[in-house]
């Protein structure tokens, strides 16, 4: 079994993603995984869970632990997939490297030529990432990845109802909901249009503000701000709609929504705007516009458009992290005889 260190880029219960849903499946597959926080203290390391362990003092663990991994020829995997992490590689020893390039901000781009030479292989989570590194990097050898989702977490009310969200508790008309970050991408234009057009309905966002403060006037839009990785199924299970209101953009564009198979696990049908990785999903419902973006909340609402959910169900099952973790096991083991 190997050791995998993912560098400190973000922290371990902030808006429970793609880099935690991965670095959970090495653990439960075995190995013995460090996910470093980018928040740091006096603590060396504390345990989340079984064979993982979160890092609060990577200085100290560099320093500490790494030697002891080596002289114990432990191999070392580091998964990185902020850019910027590219200029510290070397820091861990590691004895193969991923570039999990999962995101395509202005920004970063600096730092993307160094990840790619750094990686002994590239990992990316959207179409256009990959096509990105193909026709930039045609050498380096690299795996489209997408985004997935714990299913059985975004089902646990598939039987019994969870107790009604206090923030709901006096709405009585229909719920349209926001889970992601809020960030510059989010087309707020296109929110209040939606709470104008629905007067009736709760609009409500819950996520963490990401680059922007929220700021709304209008009555029915709510931000609940961040929520526990645990609560989201609950909140979920009380809307009729959920939304992905990007604007389309450099980011968007290589973006695979982790919120769209949540969504969709939970067993809710799905408004986005026309971002590439949207298209063609059962259950999601493409606005190539604001008004058709907006037409579509409304047959969804007045049930006049066909909710498939045995189809959206066969689909998410092929995109759980286990899935995805399999797949990456495949690709390791064919670069590297017994590195995983």
């Amino acid at each position: 079994m190997a050791v995998i260190i993912y560098p400190p880029t973000l922290d371990w219960n902030w808006m429970f993603q793609r880099p935690q849903q991965l670095m959970k499946q090495f653990a439960l597959d075995g190995h013995e995984v460090y996910f470093c926080n980018k928040t740091q203290s006096s603590k060396l390391f504390s345990q989340a869970l079984p064979n993982l362990f979160v890092v609060h003092n990577n200085k100290r663990f560099i320093q500490e632990i790494i030697p002891k991994f080596k002289k114990q020829r432990k191999k070392i995997i580091l998964w990185f997939s902020w850019p910027l992490q590219s200029l510290y590689v070397h820091r861990y020893s590691p004895d193969f490297v991923i570039f999990d390039f999962i995101d395509n901000f202005p920004e970063w781009s600096k730092y993307v030529k160094n990840s790619v030479q750094k990686a002994d292989i590239v990992i990316t989570s959207a179409k256009n990432l990959q096509n990105y590194i193909e026709k930039n990097f045609p050498k380096k050898k690299s795996y489209l990845i997408s985004n997935g989702c714990d299913i059985k977490h975004f089902q646990r009310y598939k039987d019994s109802p969870p107790e009604k969200p206090r923030e709901y508790l006096q709405h009585n008309g229909p719920i349209i909901g926001y889970v992601g970050a809020w960030a510059p991408w989010v087309d707020t234009n296109l929110i209040k249009q939606v709470a104008q057009a629905f007067p009736n309905a709760l609009i409500t966002i819950i996520g963490t503000e990401f680059g922007r403060k929220f700021n709304t006037s209008s009555k029915n839009i709510v931000f609940l701000g961040h929520k526990p990785y645990q609560q989201i199924p609950r909140y979920l299970y009380y809307c009729d709609v959920c939304l992905i209101p990007f604007k389309i953009n450099q980011i968007t564009s290589a973006t695979n929504p982790i919120k769209m198979y949540e969504y969709l696990a939970a067993g809710k049908p799905v408004v986005s705007t026309n971002i590439p990785e949207a298209r063609n999903v059962p259950n999601v419902f493409v606005g190539k516009d604001n008004n058709s973006f907006i037409k579509n909340i409304s047959l969804i609402l007045n049930n006049k458009i066909p909710i498939d959910y045995n189809r959206s169900n066969n689909w998410i099952k092929l995109h759980s992290w286990q899935m995805r973790y399999y797949q990456i096991k495949r690709i390791l083991s064919s670069h590297r005889k017994n590195l995983i």
